[in-house]
């Protein structure tokens, strides 16, 4: 039977390297060229402390992405682990934040790449038959066309035209900062400029997280690394460590450079004032000041910068739409891949006109509308992050991210202040937060108009059945058996073959071929044909009629409780290896739901290690009474005619007082054991369950049901049979009786 590890067509071609240099890129774009002279205006010298806490506080995400990363490395990244803890409707609203996010973000590089470009028109070439403003436009929109074409070629060539821009505008910003650290360091009183004008924070704490609010944008490179999951090789290992690598080498860079313009500019006025004033041209204007043709290599290394940040956004950004389409929140056409480049080239089409439609908004409001959404993604997966640690300890986690969940709670925190900050203090406070409640209502609206159904119906499609086989015509009580593993699933077909033969039954395999919810439900085909034989390899097995079924689903419980909908068995046999690891669950999170909520008998059985139900003539029987321990009952007395056996009736009680309860305990159930060879026995004990695992090891086979108190409480807050079969290594058949809903709560 498939795993987990059934993926959707995307190559696997990016390495350490390829997603390291992705995550620089789309750190180190717009933001240091156009947004340092902005926020320095803000902040005044403690953009440099700017920088280094939001290096921090994105490093607490980063950790978060990192391990959730390296657990879930599927396309679209922090949507999935949003959904998988929260729900589809959060879900859908992450992906479509992040999607928001990036697709602004991917406008801020292209209005910045005009903006260069029309400087460099303009005011360096002196060409000014065309209007800047239209220059800008023009031009941003071209550069994002050839970004999307670069995008639909492939990752692995986008990934190494990446790598190669982002080594160059690297060097070009290390170059120059190191021309301005050494004009700082080698002025007199260069310290002047960073503590005494007037102060370090000139505008107090307020313009500190204002600044880090403006320039957060720059640190969510990381975000991107996650979004090429499925086509990174070894992802466990080498997701978390492009994080951390590509973060800490965007915050020295962007500190580095900051010092460098702070420290070298001679004006008039501040020079954190004078880079205000500039705003986002003052790195090319100062440049030349700094050292010789500055200005030229500030150019080249902006273009360079915005190229490459925009072609990791186009990346990033057409990968959350692909799993959305492929998820069926938004429409089916979006997750399909070309065959000849094995990229999704409508998601990146679809992200492309979007971009290019934004470019015509001002770039302080882009980069203001990308933070917030990008604030409120983090926020989301710092939480998810301490969810799924509690509802899905069974994940694997190649890294994990230390003092959870401490550190996420604090990163939540942080990043709340700063958005507040950031949009209280600026003037377009208005504009961003209507542009930020519209998206989110219009999100909603779509997933409560479309998502939510089209989610109905692909999960309906991906648990059908693909092969059925029924050749006898059975009218008569009938055994479903969901069936996995071979071994575990001949016991179990000769276990419920001789219920079958008693009560003159039939049997009906369940086999399901699960896949996870990203992937297409023709990656199960190949599949198909291994489970019909393994189907008809246990019918062979059989005396009974026999049939099989195979399913495709998402969950197993899911679909087996679909299957007994349809079917209608009498009962569910299916197998239990232990107890599960997770702890929001009882037994597992197959069986749980199905004990809940199965409308026929079920039986559970827990085979002792090297042993079937064969040759099995000592069985133990406690009588706890209720429903349940009704139908254990009936399939030991079954098994006791045809082994010949002995059943050994045994009450525990706390007290020597509650042997005669026992002994008319006994007397109650004693007509249905007649021409049974039975013991009756008492023990005394205080811990019932231990008592039964300890009488257990006398004897071959346990057969239990839930006790007389109400099933919810009996299944929920302390399984009776999952207790014993804690401190005992036999054979253990655990049964629950159909009741209806009303009995259920009354027990």
């Amino acid at each position: 039977m498939p795993d987990d590890n059934i993926r959707v067509s995307l190559s696997r071609d990016l390495t350490l390297f390829d997603i390291t240099m992705i995550g620089i890129a789309g750190m180190i774009g717009a933001g240091i060229f156009a947004l340092t002279g902005i926020a320095t205006g803000i902040a005044g010298p403690a953009v440099l402390l700017a920088f280094l806490l939001n290096g921090i506080v994105a490093t607490f995400t980063g950790l978060a992405y990192a391990e959730l990363g390296s657990a879930i490395p599927e396309a679209g990244g922090s949507f999935l682990w949003v959904k998988e803890g929260l729900g589809n409707h959060l879900g859908f609203l992450a992906g479509w934040v992040d999607w928001a996010a990036h697709t602004i973000a991917c406008a801020l590089y292209a209005v910045t790449f005009g903006a260069f470009f029309s400087e460099m028109i303009v005011h360096f070439l002196g060409y000014d038959v065309v209007p800047q403003s239209f220059l800008l436009k023009v031009s941003a929109l071209l550069i994002v066309t050839l970004m999307a074409f670069i995008n639909y070629l492939g990752a692995k060539e986008s990934g190494r035209l990446g790598g190669f821009i982002t080594l160059l505008k690297v060097t070009i910003l290390v170059i120059f900062a190191g021309f301005g650290i050494y004009k700082t360091i080698t002025t007199p009183g260069w310290s002047i400029a960073f503590l005494s004008n007037p102060s370090f924070l000139p505008n107090g704490f307020t313009g500190l997280l204002v600044a880090m609010g403006l320039t957060f944008i720059a640190f969510e490179g990381y975000e991107i690394i996650v979004q090429s999951g499925e086509e990174v090789k070894n992802p466990e290992k080498n997701i978390p460590k492009a994080v951390m690598i590509s973060l800490w080498t965007a915050v020295v860079i962007y500190i580095l450079v900051a010092f460098a313009l702070i420290g070298a500019i001679d004006s008039d006025v501040p020079s954190w004032v004078f880079l205000g004033e500039l705003g986002e041209f003052s790195m090319i204007r100062v440049a030349d000041t700094i050292m010789v043709f500055g200005s030229v290599l500030i150019l080249a290394g902006g273009f360079v910068s915005t190229i490459s940040a925009m072609n990791a956004t186009v990346y990033s950004s057409s990968r959350v739409v692909f799993a959305l389409g492929r998820m069926g929140f938004l429409p089916a056409a979006l997750s399909k891949i070309n065959e000849k480049h094995c990229t999704p080239h409508y998601a990146i089409l679809f992200s492309y006109f979007i971009i290019a439609s934004m470019t015509v908004f001002p770039i302080e409001t882009v980069a203001s509308v990308a933070n917030v959404m990008f604030l409120i993604l983090f926020i989301m997966v710092n939480a998810v992050l301490v969810v799924l640690r509690l509802r899905r300890p069974d994940l694997k986690r190649a890294f994990k991210m230390p003092l959870a969940p401490y550190l996420p709670v604090f990163a939540i925190i942080t990043q709340a202040s700063i958005g507040y900050f950031l949009i209280r203090q600026l003037e377009q406070t208005g504009f961003i937060l209507g542009i930020t409640i519209l998206w989110m209502l219009l999100g909603s609206f779509i997933f409560l108009i479309y998502s939510e159904k089209s989610l109905k119906k692909v999960t309906k499609e991906l648990r059908r059945k693909v092969y059925e086989y029924k050749p006898v015509e059975h009218e008569g009580y009938n055994i479903l058996v969901p069936v996995k593993n071979i071994t575990l699933a001949s016991k179990l077909t000769k276990f419920a073959n001789s219920i079958a033969e008693n009560r003159g039954g039939s049997i009906t395999f369940l086999n399901i071929i699960t896949l996870p919810e990203q992937t297409p439900l023709s990656a199960a085909d190949k599949y198909v044909e291994q489970q019909k034989a393994i189907i008809h390899k246990l019918m062979d097995e059989t005396t009974v009629p026999s049939g099989g079924i195979i399913k495709v689903g998402r969950k197993a419980s899911e679909t087996i409780l679909e299957t007994i909908e349809e079917e209608k068995p009498d009962m569910l046999v299916m197998g239990w290896r232990g107890r599960t690891y997770r702890k929001d669950f009882v037994l597992g999170s197959t069986l749980d739901p199905i004990l809940l909520k199965a409308r026929c008998d079920v039986v559970v059985v827990r085979f002792e290690e090297g042993r079937d139900l064969e040759n099995m003539q000592s069985i133990l029987l406690p009588t706890a009474g209720g429903p349940h321990s009704v139908l254990a009952s009936e399939l030991a007395r079954e098994l006791a005619q045809k082994e010949k056996g002995k059943i050994t009736l045994l009450n525990v009680g706390h007290s020597a007082a509650e042997e005669k309860n026992a002994k008319n305990a006994f007397k109650e159930i004693s007509d249905k054991f007649i021409g049974i060879n039975t013991e009756e026995k008492f023990v005394k004990a205080n811990d019932a369950p231990k008592a039964i695992a300890s009488e257990a090891s006398n004897h071959d086979v346990v057969f239990i049901g839930a006790t007389s108190r109400p099933f919810l409480t009996n299944f929920l807050l302390g399984v009776f049979p999952e207790k014993v079969i804690k401190n005992t290594n036999r054979t253990v058949v655990m049964t629950r009786k159909w009741v209806k809903f009303r009995d259920v709560l009354k027990g």
